[in-house]
């Protein structure tokens, strides 16, 4: 039953989500991605500069 209903969810999941709902979503993927490439970025930096 738990299947089903797992399957189901999945089938009617495009239908939840909206325009802006996946705008936001890319949005929030983006600026993750970016603040975790400065974070990244600073570390090398640090590093180079206390070296």
């Amino acid at each position: 039953m738990q299947n089903q209903e797992f399957e189901q969810s999945l089938r009617d999941y495009p239908k939840q989500i909206t325009n802006d709902t996946y705008l936001e979503l890319l949005e929030k993927y983006f600026f993750s991605d970016k603040t975790n490439d400065l974070e990244n970025k600073h570390k090398e930096w640090c590093s180079q500069i206390s070296n």
